[in-house]
């Protein structure tokens, strides 16, 4: 995995599930994320009908490590200076288990993913995942240049 596919997919989250963003934006964002993960992988309706269940208890058990890592991180981000090794040891050891966790879930739903579609569109599936974050990231970048510009 390259660098800049790594930050991408640190960073959307970030972005996608911000405080500050609307829930309004936040189901705007996820109806173009299905709309644009169906037409590249061309589901058929009977596809559809059996990945999407799957794929959303894809997302939420990844939205809960998401949430867990942020939660784990708040101390160390607000108060690096203020704890103890023993204290930073655990945070770090502690983000090693979510990754892990992270992984296993990704390999699980893997196993699941290939049950409904082919190979090659669980393999379209990453990729448009990663491709849709890719633009994500791009229209939030031209929306702060625009907002910059108008100011």
């Amino acid at each position: 995995m390259n660098f800049k596919t790594t930050l991408i997919a640190l960073l959307c989250p970030l972005f996608m599930f911000s405080q500050n963003m609307s829930e309004k934006k936040r189901e705007k964002i996820e109806i173009q994320k299905v709309a644009f993960i169906t037409t590249q992988l061309d589901l058929t309706t009977e596809e559809a009908q059996v990945f999407w269940p799957v794929y959303n208890e894809f997302s939420d058990a990844m939205l809960e490590i998401y949430n867990q890592r942020k939660d784990n991180n708040k101390e160390y981000k607000k108060n690096i200076d203020d704890l103890s090794d023993g204290e930073i040891e655990k945070i770090v050891s502690s983000n090693f288990d979510l990754i892990q966790k992270e992984l296993d879930i990704k390999k699980k739903y893997h196993l699941k993913f290939k049950k409904i579609l082919s190979i090659r569109k669980v393999a379209h599936l990453y990729h448009a995942e990663k491709e849709f974050k890719r633009e994500l990231l791009q229209r939030i970048k031209r929306g702060k240049e625009n907002h910059k510009k108008r100011k």
